[in-house]
């Protein structure tokens, strides 16, 4: 890539001072245009979609924790979209596991907010022009904490993920780094080239992003992983998908309070269903059958055939028996009525969970 060329980036962040901040800064470097501004994940891939080619982002810089599509969700449905665009992540979040996550969604790199704002802008401009994979030494200590952790359990657990496979070089780069390093002192104490460097940085996220955390967290607590049901205590990931909006706000909520239950992602067309599904671990898809575009039972059609280890539960005010009875021919798992509570919704998913059907009327299908 030419690296005399104006870069342009994306903001997400639901803070307008912060965008705001970014926005300026950007400008006075002369190199960076922020082309879009967004405070939420939906808002940015809704302007993404209609961004003249002449104005899209090489990457969009983007918080965690936002209202409605939050920074993970964005970067996991983004990749799906715009396999080429980058995603930083700019955040306060400096927890292990949303490391993993962000990484694992297929974010190139992570950053702290309080980095300074001279190091954010140069950072950017590498991970454009050198394909480098920013992470702030806080950061970095985390993830090579994580790593030894995993080193330190016994050889049969070690084994198995060999410290996520990780070179020896690699660990160096890693472990100079938390000591909050630049690229270029790196490179001199390890006496190769800077670019070498970003290179290493690069093959330690690729390396993470295969493997994910409920592996890493399977690993280190126990010898072998358990099956997800509602007993276990473990992360049950849902995708809902329904076209009215208060309704996917109004489930997300209701399901948000249950214990062992996270909403990983909310879409309300379902034509963007299938390609978030397959960037990411979704245990259960919950849809309405009644939506423009593609409905509910054709989409489920086609997630059963292309990914067939996605569960499926229909969720919907259609108390049609012929749908019903389709649902029940294509294999989708559970059928449930809007009116549904809480609980019947929980049970409901513990029963696919543990490889049962639930269905809200087993009469019709007997008869």
């Amino acid at each position: 890539m030419n690296s005399g060329r104006e870069i342009r980036v994306g903001i997400v962040d639901d803070n307008k001072s912060i965008v705001a901040s970014l926005v300026q800064n950007f400008q006075y470097s002369g190199k960076i245009n922020v082309v879009l501004t967004a405070s939420d994940g939906a808002s940015l891939l809704k302007q993404l979609k209609s961004c003249p080619q002449s104005d899209f982002p090489d990457a969009v810089i983007t918080d965690i924790n936002m209202p409605g599509l939050s920074g993970i969700e964005l970067v996991r449905l983004g990749k799906a979209l715009y396999p080429d665009l980058k995603f930083l992540m700019l955040t306060v979040r400096e927890d292990e596991d949303t490391l993993l996550d962000a990484i694992k969604a297929g974010a190139s790199g992570y950053l702290m907010k309080d980095e300074k704002i001279s190091s954010i802008i140069e950072e950017v401009k590498n991970l454009v022009l050198h394909e480098s994979a920013p992470m702030s030494s806080r950061m970095a200590r985390k993830l090579l904490d994580l790593i030894s952790h995993m080193e330190n359990q016994n050889s049969e657990r070690a084994s198995k993920i060999d410290g996520f496979g990780l070179s020896t070089r690699e660990k160096e780069v890693l472990s100079l780094l938390v000591k909050a390093l630049d690229y270029k002192t790196i490179a001199s104490n390890l006496n190769i080239s800077p670019h070498t460097v970003r290179k290493h940085i690069a093959n330690i996220y690729d390396k993470l992003h295969v493997t994910s955390k409920a592996q890493v967290i399977n690993l280190v607590h126990s010898n072998s992983p358990k099956s997800k049901n509602c007993k276990d205590g473990e992360q049950i990931n849902i995708a809902l998908v329904d076209d009215h909006q208060i309704v996917l706000d109004s489930l997300s909520m209701m399901l948000s309070t249950i214990p062992g239950l996270h909403i990983a992602g909310k879409f309300n067309d379902s034509r963007d269903v299938i390609p978030f599904l397959k960037t990411g671990a979704i245990d259960i898809l919950i849809s309405d059958i009644n939506m423009p575009h593609v409905d509910g039972l054709e989409l489920a059609a086609k997630i059963l055939t292309e990914l067939p280890g996605i569960k499926i539960l229909m969720l919907t005010v259609s108390d049609d028996h012929t749908n019903l009875m389709t649902a029940h021919n294509l294999g989708i798992q559970g059928y449930v009525l809007k009116k549904a509570g809480k609980e019947e919704l929980h049970r409901a998913i513990c029963h696919i969970m543990k490889g049962k059907n639930y269905y809200y009327n087993d009469a019709i299908l007997a008869s």
